[in-house]
């Protein structure tokens, strides 16, 4: 995938999972979706994590990769939440909202890396 492509495949899986993740936690707390959705640390953090997502396509492939991505975009935010940012929720809620982060930025990852043209064809 040309280098455009992996950037714009990054930052749209990161707000896709920011905007689900937002979604789940404004549906299960006081918390606004609105608020949730547009803050500029979450959006930057989700974004930066979102951004592992072609190294571990580099490294490995298929299930492995699968699995190492759901797990990292499932863990980095999970422990950024509760030890960075003072998130007070259990931990088994923190891990169930960042699972949905990750599940849903690997999915529109994956989506744009099938439909972008291949770095050859530039």
């Amino acid at each position: 995938m040309p280098v455009g492509w992996t950037i714009l495949a990054v930052i749209i899986a990161g707000v896709a999972g920011t905007l689900a993740n937002s979604a789940v936690v404004a549906a299960l707390t006081p918390n606004a979706f609105g608020a949730l959705a547009t803050s500029p640390g979450r959006l930057g953090v989700a974004v930066a994590v979102a951004a592992l997502l072609p190294a571990l396509y580099a490294l490995t492939s298929g299930a492995g990769a699968a699995v190492a991505a759901i797990v990292a975009l499932t863990l980095i935010p999970s422990l950024l939440a509760k030890f960075v940012f003072g998130i007070g929720a259990p931990w088994s809620f923190v891990l169930g909202v960042n699972a949905v982060y990750a599940v849903t930025a690997w999915v529109v990852y994956l989506g744009i890396k099938r439909l972008a043209p291949s770095s050859a064809s530039r």
